[in-house]
């Protein structure tokens, strides 16, 4: 298992587009802040994994965002944007290729988003666990 904390405002992965320009692709990213936000997960994973695996994972992922001034104390849910799957989705790509070679190999995820507490940093807590392939697909054996 790994675990590790991404300080800063987390960034949601935007839809991606792709066109030809001169006969060449070219793939665009609707949220041009997110490659930056990937290069600091990516930046601190590697502070923390020490090689790239190959096994099934599970990632849990909290995120703490920013609560606006103007919000009621009353309201305790972060049920505005950015969407929870497009933040899972810089995550995911942020850990490609430092702890996982895929995100294919992720077989399991928990993702809570929230308001940050007082004085409690925005960013997200990552947790990766390592499954060994002989437990996948095991089933009761007695």
């Amino acid at each position: 298992m790994i675990a590790f904390f991404v300080a800063g405002e987390p960034i949601p992965k935007g839809s991606t587009r792709a066109f030809v320009v001169k006969g060449k692709p070219i793939i665009t990213n609707a949220n041009r802040r997110t490659k930056d936000w990937e290069m600091r997960i990516a930046t601190e994973a590697q502070a923390v994994c020490q090689s790239i695996t190959d096994e099934a994972v599970t990632v849990s992922v909290n995120f703490m965002l920013q609560r606006p001034k103007s919000l009621p104390k009353r309201t305790q849910h972060h049920m505005k944007r950015p969407d929870i799957d497009k933040l899972l989705r810089a995550v995911l790509d942020g850990i490609t290729g430092i702890v996982i070679r895929d995100d294919s190999q992720v077989v399991g995820i928990f993702a809570q988003k929230r308001y940050a507490q007082v004085g409690e940093r925005t960013g997200a807590d990552v947790t990766v666990e390592f499954i060994p392939t002989s437990i996948i697909g095991r089933g009761n054996d007695d």
